[in-house]
């Protein structure tokens, strides 16, 4: 009998998945890294942690936080460009660890807060990076119907 992520992360303290979906690119690989997601508790997270959340529609999401608010943290998925407002009361847990390609990153290495931070950091440019490639796709479909 399978047993929900809350379920788990309320009974056992953590939950352990193989990524899914492509939000949190390039840090983590659709179908290829695994995650450790421990339950929050009455933890306050930080900004650049990575929090598993439940969206209204059921679906489990899990992207970086960019900022803490006082009733909500702002998070964005690092192969996204748009900003989402998670109420605390939405988050399950948080990544503890991850596996990438066998190898373990702690969320707490100086490593990895690294490339959280300039990966944050770098975000105007991938931005308007990610805008000059949408708008040049579409010259050159409008370019090759003539």
């Amino acid at each position: 009998m399978s047993t929900s992520i809350e379920e788990q992360l309320k009974n056992g303290g953590t939950y352990v998945s193989t990524t899914s979906g492509s939000s949190m690119r390039p840090m983590l690989r659709d179908r290829r890294d695994r995650v450790i997601v421990t339950a929050i508790g009455d933890r306050e997270l930080k900004k650049y942690e990575l929090p598993l959340y439940r969206r209204a529609d059921g679906k489990y999401v899990l992207h970086r936080i960019i900022g803490v608010k006082e009733d909500c943290y702002v998070i964005r998925g690092d192969n996204t460009f748009q900003k989402e407002f998670v109420p605390r009361e939405q988050i399950l847990g948080y990544v503890t660890e991850f596996y990438r390609g066998g190898r373990r990153i702690a969320s707490v290495s100086r490593a990895y807060r690294a490339y959280a931070m300039l990966w944050n950091w770098i975000y105007p440019i991938r931005a308007a990076w990610h805008t000059f490639r949408l708008f040049a796709s579409r010259v050159k479909r409008k370019l090759l119907k003539k």
